[in-house]
């Protein structure tokens, strides 16, 4: 799956359930990820969060427990200043690759 670099949010419960999605790239277009965006999403090995991402929302990535490699775009301190809320801990648990370039 590919988003189009025009989508500036990815809205709640956008791939709620996605069961075949392994990994994605979010583009520097968004700037958030909705409440349950990737709720369910279980086959999610893998996902790269650019800079422009400011706040993710509620749950956006609760039952992802394959979950393992976050790759962003920035600095720990710049990923820390995200908004994460609260249900996100396979977010957070994933090994985050910072100053990640392709």
């Amino acid at each position: 799956i590919e988003i189009p670099t025009s989508v500036t949010s990815i809205g709640e419960g956008a791939f709620y359930g996605c069961t075949s999605l392994a990994s994605i790239e979010i583009p520097t277009s968004v700037t958030s990820i909705g409440k349950g965006a990737f709720y369910g999403c279980n086959s999610l090995t893998s996902i790269e969060i650019p800079t422009s991402v400011t706040s993710i929302g509620e749950g956006a990535f609760y039952g992802c427990n394959s979950l393992k490699n976050v790759y962003y775009t920035g600095t720990q301190k710049q990923w820390n200043s995200i908004s994460i809320a609260k249900s996100n801990w396979q977010l957070t648990n994933a090994s985050i690759t910072y100053n990640y370039k392709k």
